[in-house]
């Protein structure tokens, strides 16, 4: 279990304020239930899973972000849904495969702050932190590693080892979980996103 409160400030170009000040104020109360867990299942393998439920509320607190956040009524109460699951199994010999999936749902449209990520490191490999924000979304990867111990390095200690990977990781989203503006068009054009790479 777990609560917060966080106090967050959105800083845009001044070319978007118009009689305010360009900065969103907005204060986030959160509260989320966990769990976790890994399972041995097959010989040589590993199973890991986590699911964590999260509800909470936008307070907009300033004129600007009210304005920001208005056609896609993402202030107020919230709920999201995250989930992940992945298995690491040893092959043969020094290679392995790892499959990962974890996603999120929610309940309506977030705030920035809530959305899933589908780029960065943790995510679609190929893309940056902070690309494919989406209210909703899942991301698979998939991974042939090869593990090599060093020995001409045994003098640092902790036998040092290298690992070789190649990857492939894709991602599936909509950026709002409700694409509608609320006077009869569309918050996003082209709502779904689709990210993929590839890596050695």
């Amino acid at each position: 279990l777990n609560a917060g409160q966080q106090f967050l400030t959105d800083k845009y170009p001044d070319v978007f304020a118009s009689n305010s000040s360009p900065r969103g104020r907005k204060q986030v109360n959160i509260g989320s239930a966990a769990i976790t867990g890994s399972v041995a299942d097959l010989p040589g393998g590993l199973t890991g899973f986590g699911l964590v439920g999260t509800t909470g509320n936008v307070g907009l607190r300033s004129e600007f972000s009210r304005d920001i956040s208005g056609d896609a009524n993402s202030g107020g109460q919230f709920a999201r849904f995250n989930y992940q699951i992945n298995h690491d199994q040893q092959v043969w010999g020094p290679f392995s495969f790892y499959a990962g999936v974890n996603g999120q749902l929610a309940n309506n449209n977030l705030d920035a702050s809530q959305k899933f990520l589908m780029g960065g490191p943790s995510a679609v490999r190929a893309y940056d932190i902070g690309d494919g924000s989406v209210d909703e979304g899942v991301v698979g990867t998939a991974e042939v590693r090869s593990h090599w111990s060093l020995p001409a390095l045994a003098w640092l200690g902790n036998d040092p080892s290298l690992t070789l990977a190649t990857f492939y990781d894709q991602g599936w989203g909509e950026q709002w979980r409700n694409n509608d503006n609320g006077r009869g068009g569309r918050l996003a054009d082209s709502n779904n996103l689709n990210l993929a790479g590839a890596g050695l």
